[in-house]
């Protein structure tokens, strides 16, 4: 952030050392704050004549101007590299307030005190990194105490508010050892809710959108949990329909512009409620805070023309929700949750998350343009636009005795009414409605606002309720479960039909038939491309006209903590940056980070990886299939015969260049499938290695349509294992997963018949060096991260040290000790039969192939 006054002085300074009256650089513009906005606006006399009604010429007072400099293209690029680091070390930041000593000279500044204030003032200033910091607090500090002052707060307020005398109540629920974490969240929520220095209804405003914005993803997260005590049978069709219910939800705050709230339960089914919305009342709704690791979310045939990354995601904006697709959503593997894969059409807005315009709408701002965009004055406009002192208008700063910033809250939002005071809500008896709650009439009669979240059934499953309380069955739900489960376990291993039509593309006369190959094949494996699926859905979506369409694909998980998955992949994308960077393209590695966003207490949101199938799907969906070295040869063609070359070339430019195993010119060779197989394996190898990473079947490793490999699911990393990988006979003591149809991909040591064993140490040798040179960083940021998670900092040193020694150099770089060890280390990973046990195991257990 810039002030503005830097601004002025950097403009006035450049224009002074102009000689004569010359022109200013043509990089400079003048911004203009006018009724309409902030405009750009070329040079002009700085006071213009103007008739009068008598004829006589009158002199106008000029607009505010300011002159500034435009950042250059590089310097815009940095300014947002800044902004996404700040935000991807949200968990080392958390820790350093909450785990650090406090300062030990008096007469200076307590550094983590600014921190703290820092943070604060982020929060209040873009209240959309507000809310994944809240989110990341929360899952320290847990839910379970919003229990008790739930029935207290109103619809549209996810922000409960503690008072002094209940707040030994909430510590006593939580524990003593969380009161340094519990005041940072609620400090933190306040400053998301209602920012810094904005009138009372733009307070209120921005507290309904954020609020709404967190509850959309609750009730995603709510779904989740629920769907573990409903039998494995009927959960794809209770999933479809609580997703219409949270489709009606969206639709209904859309058309009631705001007014209504997510969290609103007002007794109509998910088939009720409005079905159509208009063009202008889209803006109603909530946003989604999920960033991709990509420029943004895919949008089909509009994707072709993105243009510059940067300039592109900062003219996207943060995106906002149009549409859940429910025939689009599905239930993923797994014998104790239920994630959920959620395809969701959102559109760009163009607006960042700190930007006030994202809320600030409705026929009942009032308040005037100055105050929505924060540029008139604050409290003294405030007061003109709304008739009231700006003590009471206005939201302003104080420092409370810690020396960190306190918002307060105004005064007509902190009014909370008592549960027995509050309306009950009016059923479907209005005939004239015609079944619709937005179909005329004053809809203040027949919905009222009641406690948070309704008027909830007591055998409800509670979103904030324990673990232990979500499933609570009896004898004969017990028995019944168990055979659900049997009839699932039973379907799930059971051989597919076994139709001509569907394992054989066509038949060879009398010598049988002939299974796929090539773009078939593919095709078979993968379906239609991502891109053609976006097309797919936008063409058939009411929503599909919208301009700035994009498709959202995304994971739920719920029920386990998703600060490990986090933690783990944030040390991916750094290492991925540093191999792009430092290693040279022969021998570099690649990998696909993907966004993961804790949401709280055990939940969280996984970028979705597109055009790829597990190993265990690419398996099943092939037809005839007998390893995946064959798999690599039927679908991108037989292997070129290798040719005698000096070792170390680059495999993947002679891949290139050859058409010969690859005649019919589709799709790319087998040589270079081969090499990203290669790329990519060296990389998550290292990784794995690096934070032992386990529970590694074939499902939580993927390829994509280019033979790349990527891994998922990091939930047991640094020591975490499964349940049966406990049990000695079937623990993963491998170094990394590198089994044998892997190595057979590769072609194994023997150069001559083109193996790339040899490149693969080389390869690993190279990024092993290079993540060792960062090795106290990667050390810091795990260690830091981990003190949120574990409470004993001596387990957390332990498992520090443990890194520290997986990432010590044996020798010098090219020495004889160091390729000795990367040599043993690989001969250990190709070796260890716990490898081929455990996936044994995982094939008898689940059906994993």
């Amino acid at each position: 952030e810039v002030d503005e006054n830097e601004l002025v002085e950097a403009g006035t300074t450049k224009s002074e050392k102009a000689t004569g009256n010359a022109t200013k650089s043509q990089q400079q513009a003048r911004l203009v704050i006018s009724e309409r906005g902030t405009e750009v606006i070329p040079e002009a006399a700085e006071e213009t004549e103007s008739p009068s009604a008598s004829g006589t010429s009158t002199r106008r007072r000029p607009q505010t101007v300011l002159d500034i400099t435009l950042p250059s293209k590089e310097e815009t690029h940095r300014a947002y590299r800044s902004i996404s680091g700040f935000t991807n070390y949200i968990p080392q930041l958390v820790s350093a307030v909450l785990k650090s000593p406090p300062g030990t000279q008096p007469h200076l500044a307590d550094p983590i005190r600014k921190l703290r204030r820092l943070l604060l003032h982020r929060c209040a200033h873009d209240a959309n990194w507000g809310i994944e910091f809240c989110w990341l607090l929360e899952a320290m500090v847990g839910r379970s105490w919003k229990t008790l002052f739930e029935h207290r707060q109103t619809t549209g307020r996810r922000l409960i508010i503690v008072a002094p005398e209940d707040k030994a109540q909430a510590l006593a629920k939580i524990g003593t050892e969380k009161r340094e974490a519990f005041d940072l969240l609620q400090d933190a929520e306040q400053a998301t809710a209602f920012g810094e220095d904005l009138p009372s209804s733009l307070s209120e405003q921005r507290c309904s959108h954020f609020g709404d914005t967190m509850t959309f993803v609750d009730l995603l997260t709510r779904l989740s949990l629920r769907l573990r005590a409903i039998p494995t049978i009927e959960r794809t069709r209770v999933m479809q329909l609580e997703l219409e219910e949270i489709n009606r939800r969206l639709r209904r705050r859309m058309v009631s512009r705001g007014t209504q709230n997510m969290d609103l339960e007002d007794g109509w089914g998910p088939q009720d409620g409005p079905h159509t919305v208009s063009v202008d009342t889209l803006k109603h709704s909530v946003h989604f805070p999920l960033e991709p690791q990509r420029v943004t979310w895919p949008g089909g045939k509009d994707d072709e023309d993105e243009g510059d990354p940067i300039e592109h995601r900062a003219k996207a904006g943060v995106m906002r929700v149009l549409n859940i697709v429910p025939e689009e959503c599905r239930l993923l593997s797994s014998r104790e949750r239920c994630p959920l894969l959620i395809n969701m059409e959102v559109a760009e807005t163009g607006l960042e998350g700190s930007d006030s315009r994202l809320f600030a709408s409705g026929k009942s701002l009032g308040t005037t343009i100055e105050e929505s965009l924060s540029i008139g004055g604050s409290s003294s406009a405030s007061s003109r636009a709304t008739g009231e002192s700006s003590q009471s208008s206005s939201s302003t700063e104080t420092v409370s005795e810690s020396g960190s910033p306190s918002f307060k809250i105004p005064r007509e939002l902190v009014a909370m009414g008592d549960a027995s005071s509050a309306k009950t809500t009016n059923k479907k008896n209005d005939s004239s409605s015609g079944g619709n709650p937005q179909s005329g009439g004053d809809t203040s009669s027949r919905v009222a606002f009641t406690g948070r979240g309704g008027d909830i059934p007591s055998d409800d499953y509670s979103y904030y309720a324990t673990e232990g309380d979500y499933v609570n069955p009896n004898q004969f739900d017990l028995i019944r479960e168990q055979q659900y489960e049997q009839l699932h376990q039973n379907m799930h291993n059971q051989a597919p039909p076994q139709h001509p039509q569907d394992y054989y593309e066509q038949y060879n006369g009398g010598n049988g038939p002939t299974i796929s190959t090539r773009s078939a094949l593919l095709e078979r494996v993968y379906g239609l491309s991502w891109k053609q699926k976006c097309d797919q859905i936008r063409q058939a979506s009411p929503f599909g006209h919208v301009e700035g369409w994009r498709l959202a694909s995304f994971i739920l998980k719920a029920g386990e903590d998703i600060r490990r998955e986090a933690l783990a992949m944030q040390l991916i994308s750094k290492m991925a940056n540093w191999f792009s960077t430092e290693i040279p393209e022969n021998l570099r590695p690649i990998m696909r980070p993907y966004t993961i966003m804790c949401v709280g207490e055990s939940a969280g949101l996984l970028e979705c990886l597109t055009d790829a199938k597990s190993v265990d799907e690419v398996k099943k969906r092939t037809d005839g299939f007998t390893s995946l070295r064959d798999y690599f040869e039927r679908a991108y063609g037989p292997p070129v015969r290798p040719q005698r070359r000096p070792y170390g070339l680059n495999a993947g430019s002679h891949a290139q260049s050859s058409t010969e195993g690859n005649p019919e010119g589709q799709g790319i060779t087998f040589e270079k499938a081969q090499d990203n197989f290669l790329r990519s394996l060296v990389g998550y190898s290292l990784v794995c290695y690096i934070l032992q990473i386990k529970d590694r079947h074939n499902a939580n490793i993927l390829l994509d349509r280019e033979g790349r490999m990527m891994h998922i699911d990091f939930g047991f990393v640094l020591g975490d294992t499964t349940k049966m990988g406990k049990v000695p006979l079937f623990s993963e003591r491998a170094p990394f997963k590198l089994s044998g149809e892997f190595w057979d991909v590769l072609g194994g040591w023997d150069l001559r018949s083109g193996g790339l064993g040899v490149k693969f140490c080389k390869m690993f040798e190279a990024a092993f060096a290079c993540a060792s040179s960062h090795s106290e960083e990667i050390i810091s940021m795990a260690e830091s991260a981990l003190m949120n998670i574990h409470r004993n900092p001596a387990h957390v040193r332990q498992l520090a040290n443990g890194m520290r020694n997986r990432l010590r150099m044996r020798g010098p770089p090219d020495s004889v000790r160091q390729k000795t060890f990367i040599i043993e280390l690989v001969n250990n990973a190709i070796t260890s039969w716990s490898t081929s046990t455990y996936d044994w195991l995982q094939k008898s257990m689940n059906g994993y192939q």
